[in-house]
């Protein structure tokens, strides 16, 4: 437990279910025993709702069924109770007509289930497109603390030594195909290779760019946009956040303390230097009005005209992918190299400022993250 406590045990937000003295706090903790726990689990420690929006017809989040026992372990270290609360999976390229169609049903649902439960933290496990915002959306209305997990970047695609990227690539390939230029067994072999893990598109798409830009507004353990899903540091990442939720439950580091118009800019230039996807706008400007910032189509457009593009990854840059962009230094190697357009003094879910978390990152290629001298694009999202 932390020294330096806002909240003590008494003020916990699951004590009014659980620890109020009346017949319902009587019946909630009957209701408690009745799934195994014993008085001492919950009696004076957080409880942590991780809410996971794993599924089995949603590959970017499959390997959320096994990540949410790295949060829960961490959870568990700090002395809190973890409890997963399942909600909706949104998969980009299955759901029908579009998932953007059930972004706000899943900001909803997160915002009622926090809302409705003995919750007094959350983690946030999502990262294909529309679930970042969603997940986002409700749990900046409810304001208790809470940590985003990003689900991370799939491995790059592969087929015959050549590397694949989601998207873009299965849009060329198709193309071919309809032409004529490869045949049945070969675009069955492109089919397999385009995606050959979980996590989400390893292009700079949606995902990647909101997963980012959560990131840069400091919602995430820092730099955890950018591991690879499979890779093991995802692992200690997720654990790492189970252990720090906890602690921001008792500082009482609540999302309206962190998530201010400056890191919402932030977020922008983030999004800007990435080249990312120009869907970030209509939902920066949805966080950020549930946020009560003023951000609109201006700051965008203001941005745009000063913050050049750094980061080649595909499909605005020629080359790499997200695992490219993690071995380069990933974001916050990115980031340092943007300093001077950040508001350096904004708050983390960690509790240190986002120039602290980036000051000492470093950048290994200059190729996939450019220096400012040597833009990949002179100009970032929007046109002038």
């Amino acid at each position: 437990m932390n020294n330096n406590n806002v909240i003590t045990p008494e003020m916990l937000r699951s004590a009014k279910w659980l620890d109020a003295g009346d017949f319902r706090s009587f019946n909630h903790r009957s209701r408690m025993m009745q799934m195994g726990f014993g008085i001492d689990d919950w009696d004076g420690s957080p409880i942590i709702g991780i809410l996971n929006t794993w599924s089995d017809i949603n590959p970017c989040h499959h390997h959320f069924k096994d990540r949410v026992e790295d949060v829960k372990r961490g959870v568990l270290q700090s002395g809190g109770l973890p409890l997963e609360i399942p909600c909706m999976s949104l998969f980009e390229s299955i759901n029908k007509p579009s998932p953007l169609l059930y972004r706000n049903l899943l900001a909803m649902e997160v915002e009622e289930l926090l809302r409705s439960y003995p919750i007094d933290g959350a983690i946030l496990m999502g990262g294909c497109d529309k679930t970042t915002p969603g997940l986002m959306l409700g749990a900046i209305s409810v304001q208790i603390p809470a940590i985003f997990i990003p689900a991370g970047p799939m491995l790059r695609g592969n087929y015959r030594g050549e590397t694949l990227g989601s998207g873009s690539d299965a849009f060329k390939s198709w193309d071919e195909y309809r032409v004529g230029n490869i045949c049945d067994r070969e675009l069955e072999g492109i089919c397999g290779g385009l995606a050959r893990s979980a996590g989400t598109c390893m292009t700079m798409g949606t995902a990647s760019t909101m997963t980012s830009i959560v990131d840069a507004m400091g919602m995430c353990i820092p730099g955890a946009s950018s591991i690879p899903a499979v890779d093991t540091n995802h692992n200690r990442m997720c654990s790492k956040a189970g252990k720090r939720i906890v602690e921001m439950v008792w500082e009482d580091l609540t999302p309206g303390k962190i998530l201010t118009k400056k890191s919402f800019v932030n977020g922008i230039v983030t999004a800007m230097a990435l080249g990312g996807s120009t869907n970030s706008i209509i939902h920066i400007i949805a966080m950020a009005r549930r946020a009560e910032c003023n951000i609109s189509m201006d700051d965008f457009d203001r941005i745009s005209r000063d913050i050049p593009v750094i980061a080649n990854i595909r499909p605005s840059g020629d080359l790499y992918l997200m695992e490219d962009f993690y071995y380069a230094g990933g974001i916050h190697g990115m980031m340092n190299r943007l300093r001077s357009f950040l508001h350096l003094d904004e708050m983390t879910v960690v509790g240190e400022t986002i120039g602290n978390v980036i000051q000492n990152a470093e950048v290994y290629n200059n190729d996939i993250i450019r220096k400012l001298d040597d833009q990949y694009i002179k100009k970032g999202l929007l046109p002038y």
